[in-house]
């Protein structure tokens, strides 16, 4: 364990040893505050690429530039204006205003209106200047204890970065900031108010906000003054980040009614000739000179960060503590090192110079960008971390890694160098030495292979570059039916070999051979190969494959060649076994549907069992020739069947079509289930009443009469099984469902219309507007206390019948529940307009009758519904 752990620091030595020396002298870098700017304007470019931050709603800046100035006609602008301003904005009822305008001396005309405005305005907060060359306060603003300091704290490179909340001066007082200042007011109407957390600390409270002091040593910050109680800045953004109104809008009354109401209002000038611009990190700019920021514009990004932070708990900006920065530094120059060193060893590029140190410095500048874009999502988070002094500890253990390599090749060059001059005396005889053992292990390795193909019992030979004949084993002269002929090349082949295309007189193209394939760089295979000897045909399969030296170039093409005849037997039987097994299941399939075993979960025929049954919701179709008993004793019994197979033939497309299946021919009958939606149920039978309509006019070309079925579709629950016994089974459907499909078969003859579904197979459709349909009648199953409702499909009728049918068809229905209400009169005139529209509306007319017979027999009143006496069995019987 020792030996090895030994091993593994020999090993890395060079990165134990750099790895840490470089991190020790960029911590001391660093704390001499090397990396100090760099890390500021590191921080600078990630607040620029920060994706833009939303305007807060809670805060307006009222803009003074020169436009404003030209306005009023005088600069500073006078007491009687800001006063006119001021009184406009506490019109606006706004929770605070802050005046960050100096007002330490009076600007006539107006000052005694603008100090009676200082005296009644409670929210009204102005400013002095304390650091420097102070200024004094509004002496009525001062005195009611309404002032903030507008100081603002510049780094080294003179950019606001922190803000400052504070400052005690000598006297002990503690003076808040301007933006301090408005955010407490506001945020005392709501009830917020600072804590103190840690006195010791100064860790203070304040909502969801946490507040600790700036101590001069945060983030890339090195001995830096931490006067006051300051802040890092979390910016929201620049001017376009707040809702802005210019002087001049206020004072003319252009801005919305209560836009300012129950907001922080900060007035301030922004123009560039005021002198109260500041860099910021917004500051930089590649294409054009510095923008500044306007002070009043700091003052509320201050304001903003100390309410987002206390109502919506957006982050301050957060850094580690020193010995977690110093780990970072120590961590990112291992990577270095180690990336470094692994690509440095690794044996890929040692004769590619250039390529080697080009990837490397793109390794390089890749762990670089991973380290910035993982400060910049950090930052994203709020977390400032160092990035330049970890960056430069990444590239320079790199560099030195490279540096060290670099000199250890050149001491094992020279090492080398006196090995090789110690070998020199001994090479002429170790050469020979190892000449002699090679060519006796290349002979024996020779003899033994050519015994192994000697032995194996398929064709091999080799062909060398040229296209020449190398070796040949005897399993491969046999099948090829001679020996090989001196001096012959592959183009000769097919012709001397008699190589036929499988089937055919042709010779197989030269080209195609696998051979001349290999040669060409490709490993390949044919099977569809003859050879024509002279008294049989053998087919056989082919392979070759080419073989390179070590400089990547072909000296040699294996082929293998065997005789497939036992195998093409095999596959023949094979095909034609398939075949007739093809064939078998679809005569299988055309007495027991696909579909059926579908459902039953089956996938074969010879997987059915007698009492295999499931249970399904579907729609059962019943179809029948109307008078077909009296038109089949008109033919002979050839005739019969040639009939009903030419009429089942044309039914059955239009069942398949519309994903149903047949169940069983009942004679001239169809029973077709449907597993899927009613609506293809539906669309089955009208496709059915269509190719009947051809089917009659063929007919009445060769002077044969037309014929008339009568379809009915319900929807249920039904049981789908195989019952029999142990020398027969067959498939069938139990159920009610499937009874009363039969008898709306049935009913359609008595209502003399073809097509009838059940209010089951209504209620089931998509959406029944999509047919022409119109209610028919209630009927009563016998031994059943349910109605049943039936209703009539007539899309299949001739287009004027049915255009008749659908104008009709609100008409028709109300003489229906005028019927089954007991009110025949009523009933029979609807019913007779109905037939003055469509005299051929046959159940028009049946129900026309039925109310005639009512009224003679005076029942007028409390009429039972009629019901048709439909036994309950599954008989084809008609109703």
């Amino acid at each position: 364990m020792r030996l090895k752990l030994n091993k593994i620091i020999y090993q890395w030595r060079s990165v134990l040893f750099i790895a840490p020396s470089v991190a020790g002298l960029v911590v001391v870098a660093n704390y001499l505050g090397l990396f100090q700017l760099l890390e500021w304007t590191t921080l600078d470019q990630f607040f620029r690429l920060r994706p833009q931050e939303s305007v807060d709603s809670r805060i307006v800046i009222v803009t003074v530039n020169e436009s404003d100035i030209k306005y009023t006609n005088q600069w500073p602008i006078s007491d009687a204006v800001l006063t006119k301003l001021i009184n406009k904005l506490k019109a606006q009822q706004p929770k605070a205003i802050g005046l960050d305008i100096y007002r330490d001396l009076p600007i006539p005309p107006g000052n005694s209106e603008l100090v009676k405005l200082f005296a009644s305005t409670p929210n009204l907060i102005g400013v002095e200047k304390v650091v420097g060359n102070p200024v004094a306060p509004p002496p009525t603003l001062s005195k009611l204890g309404q002032v903030g300091i507008a100081d603002l704290v510049l780094d080294a490179d003179g950019k606001v970065r922190r803000g400052l909340l504070s400052i005690r001066t000598a006297e002990g007082k503690t003076k808040l900031s301007l933006g301090t200042s408005l955010a407490l007011m506001y945020l005392e109407n709501l009830g917020v108010k600072l804590q103190s957390i840690d006195p010791k600390q100064k860790i203070l409270g304040l909502g969801k906000a946490r507040f600790v002091p700036f101590t001069g040593n945060e983030g890339a910050y090195i001995r830096t003054n931490s006067g006051g109680y300051q802040i890092i800045l979390n910016y929201r953004g620049n001017l376009e980040n707040f809702q802005t109104i210019s002087l001049r809008d206020v004072l003319e009354d252009r801005i919305p009614t209560n836009s300012m109401r129950d907001r922080i209002v900060l007035i301030g000038v922004i123009g560039s000739s005021f002198n109260d611009l500041f860099f910021t990190p917004y500051s930089s700019n590649p294409f054009g000179s510095p923008k500044r920021t306007p002070g009043v514009v700091i003052h509320a990004n201050l304001a903003s960060q100390i309410l987002s932070g206390a109502l919506d708990g957006r982050p301050f900006i957060k850094y580690w503590s020193e010995p977690i920065e110093i780990l970072w530094i120590f961590v990112w120059s291992f990577i270095g090192a180690i990336v470094s060193n692994k690509f440095l060893i690794a044996e890929g590029f040692n004769n590619r110079f250039a390529l080697k140190w080009i990837i490397f410095s793109m390794l390089i500048l890749g762990a670089g960008g991973s380290l910035i874009g993982v400060s910049y999502l950090a930052f994203l988070a709020s977390w400032w971390l160092p990035v330049i002094s970890p960056l430069a500890a990444l590239i320079t253990s790199a560099i030195a890694i490279a540096g060290y390599q670099a000199l250890e090749l050149q001491r094992q060059k020279t090492d080398l160098e006196i090995l090789l001059e110690t070998t020199t005396a001994h090479y002429d005889t170790v050469t020979a030495e190892l000449e002699h053992k090679a060519e006796e292990t290349v002979r024996e390795s020779e003899r033994k292979l050519a015994q192994f193909l000697e032995a194996v019992p398929i064709g091999v030979a080799v062909i060398d570059a040229n296209g020449k004949v190398y070796y040949v084993n005897n399993a491969a002269q046999q099948l090829l039916g001679k020996e090989i002929i001196p001096h012959s090349t592959i183009e000769d082949f097919t012709a001397v070999y008699q190589l036929y295309i499988a089937g055919t007189s042709q010779l197989y193209p030269y080209v195609n051979l696998p051979i001349t394939r290999a040669l060409q760089g490709e490993s390949y295979t044919v099977d569809d190969l003859e050879i024509h000897l002279q008294d049989k045909i053998i087919p056989l399969e082919s392979w070759a494959t080419p073989i390179y030296d070590n400089s990547g170039k072909i000296t040699y093409a294996l082929l293998v060649i065997r005789d497939i005849t036992e195998r093409k037997k095999a596959e023949a039987e094979r095909l034609k076994l398939t075949e007739q097994l093809l064939a078998l299941n679809l005569s299988y399939s055309r007495f027991v549907p696909h579909q059926f075993l579908q459902l039953l979960n089956k996938e074969s025929i010879t997987d059915v069992q007698l009492g295999d049954q499931v249970q399904k919701e579907m729609s059962v179709l019943f179809s029948d020739i109307r008078d077909f008993t009296a038109l089949s004793e008109r033919m002979t019994p050839a005739d019969n069947f040639k009939f009903i197979n030419a009429y089942l033939s044309r039914m059955e497309p239009a069942i398949i079509e519309n994903q149903g299946f047949i169940d069983k021919y009942i004679g001239d009958a169809i029973m077709a289930l449907f597993s899927g939606e009613a609506d293809n149920a539906v669309k089955a039978g009208i496709a059915m009443l269509n190719a009947l309509h051809e089917f009659n006019e063929e007919r009445q070309r060769i002077d044969c009469s037309p014929i008339q079925i009568g379809i009915g579709i319900n929807t249920g629950t039904m049981m789908l099984g195989t019952v029999g016994g142990r020398s027969r089974i067959e498939s069938t459907v139990v159920s009610d469902a499937v009874n009363l499909a039969s008898r709306l078969e049935g009913l359609t003859k008595n209502y003399g219309i073809p097509l009838l579904i059940s209010h089951y197979t209504f209620l089931a459709l998509n959406d029944a507007n999509d047919y022409h349909i119109r209610l028919i009648d209630k009927v009563k199953i016998k031994g059943k206390s349910e109605l049943v409702t039936v209703y009539e499909i007539f899309d299949a009728d001739p287009l004027e019948i049915k255009q008749a049918k659908q104008s009709t068809k609100t008409g028709f229905e109300q003489a229906v529940l005028l019927y089954n209400l007991g009110r025949f009169e009523q009933a029979a005139e609807t019913f007779t307009k109905c037939l003055s529209v469509n005299p051929q509306d046959k159940i028009a007319q049946i129900y026309w009758q039925r109310c005639q017979k009512e009224r003679q027999d005076g029942k007028m009143e409390n009429i039972n519904l009629p019901s048709f006496n439909i036994p309950d069995n599954n008989s084809n019987e008609p109703i």
